[in-house]
């Protein structure tokens, strides 16, 4: 099984890279690069104008809008309180995520818990021509796990997700230095996704530090410096550094290559990864990544090889709907014999624009020939609301 698994993710993304990132599946509306729609060059974050509107009238379902409205006024009212803006330098969005979790669906020991994943502000100050120069900020409530606890969080309820300054001092080069995401792989949504937890870059693996994104002749990448996350205790910082590269081999057709090297006083951290995302047009696209990460303990534990593989894909059959399909795969360690493979369907819908609706299904099942374990499924239930 993990043979023929492992073989599907290469035949696929080598295929990805010779036929014919807001979310990294919208390459299948033309968009392959973050920075049509974000002010972060990787995504995630505040959302440019032009990203606003591409979210009103290219994005969201049409249905609910007033039959008098055209495109254009569709756009005109995708800003800040439903307002067209005013003045060109200051830029704020207000965002809420929740998310209904059942565990062990189907089951006598079910549980259903609700989860606050996001209320929070973002402010932006843009300056000179085409925004080159920025200042941006994300600050809001922070849920509190034992996991993020156990990272070096303690209890704060609020915190800051990104703040950084950017300047692009000449067209398909930007230098930004602050507190951001690791530029390393696909930035899926699912931070459950084991290509975003087993590398160390999901929804709490922020870090300070200097990134640099270049974009022009078929390729678009990043270099990242960081020294950790400075909230942190010393001795739990993460520092190193991070890339990420993208070529286009045809038009919204993307192969892709991250490498990662950080350690603090009792890890260190070395990850490596391909990729493919490519367009199926008219708004659907296919997704893979397929990584390892290798982390050796200074404290006499030893070290610990994993690989992950991830394929997605997103149909649209009409505007503002999508079908989405997740593989996720899982070797936690390469000396034993257990792997596990999460798979299931879900559906992201946005009814009208700054509302975003989605559910998925996961069944989890875990490989080992000395153990018999039961499958277990989660229904996950989200809604995102941003204005």
């Amino acid at each position: 099984m993990r043979s023929l698994l492992l073989g599907i993710l290469a035949v696929l993304g080598v295929q990805a890279g010779t036929t014919a990132h807001a979310y990294p599946h919208f390459i299948g509306h033309g968009y392959p690069s973050c920075l049509n729609c974000h002010f972060n060059p990787l995504g995630n974050g505040p959302l440019t104008d032009y990203g606003r509107a591409v979210g009103a009238d290219g994005i969201a379902s049409g249905a609910f809008y007033p039959k008098s409205w055209n495109e254009e006024k569709i756009g005109a009212v995708s800003g800040f309180l439903f307002r067209e803006p005013r003045q060109d330098h200051i830029r704020t969005q207000l965002n809420f995520r929740g998310m209904e979790m059942i565990r062990g669906l189907g089951s006598a020991n079910s549980q259903s818990s609700w989860i606050t994943m996001q209320a929070s502000g973002q402010l932006v100050l843009k300056f000179l021509t085409d925004d080159r120069l920025l200042l941006s900020a994300d600050f809001g409530y922070n849920p509190i796990s034992p996991q993020s606890q156990a990272a070096g969080a303690g209890n704060q309820r609020f915190r800051s997700r990104e703040h950084y300054l950017g300047f692009r001092p000449v067209a398909g080069l930007g230098i930004y230095a602050g507190f951001m995401d690791k530029a390393y792989g696909i930035r899926v949504a699912e931070h459950i996704a084991y290509s975003r937890v087993i590398p160390g870059v999901t929804q709490n693996d922020q870090t300070h530090g200097v990134m640099v994104h270049f974009l022009g002749g078929g390729f678009e990448g990043a270099v990242h410096g960081f020294t950790g996350n400075l909230a942190q205790s010393r001795d739990l910082r993460q520092a190193g550094f991070s890339s990420m590269v993208e070529h286009d081999f045809f038009k919204d057709h993307r192969i892709g290559a991250s490498f990662l090297s950080s350690k603090n006083d009792y890890v260190k951290i070395l990850s490596y990864s391909l990729h493919s995302r490519f367009s199926l047009n008219d708004g659907s696209a296919f997704l893979v990544e397929y990584g390892q990460t290798e982390k050796d303990s200074f404290s006499g534990v030893g070290s610990r090889i994993s690989r992950y593989g991830l394929i997605q894909t997103y149909s649209r059959p009409i505007r503002g709907l999508y079908i989405i399909a997740n593989i996720d795969y899982s070797k936690s360690d390469l000396s034993a014999e257990a792997s596990t493979l999460r798979w299931g369907p879900g559906l992201q819908y946005f009814p009208i624009q700054k509302i975003e609706l989605r559910t998925d299904l996961y069944n989890t099942r875990t490989f080992n020939p000395g153990q018999s374990t039961q499958d277990s499924w989660m229904l996950l239930l989200q809604s995102h609301i941003w204005i």
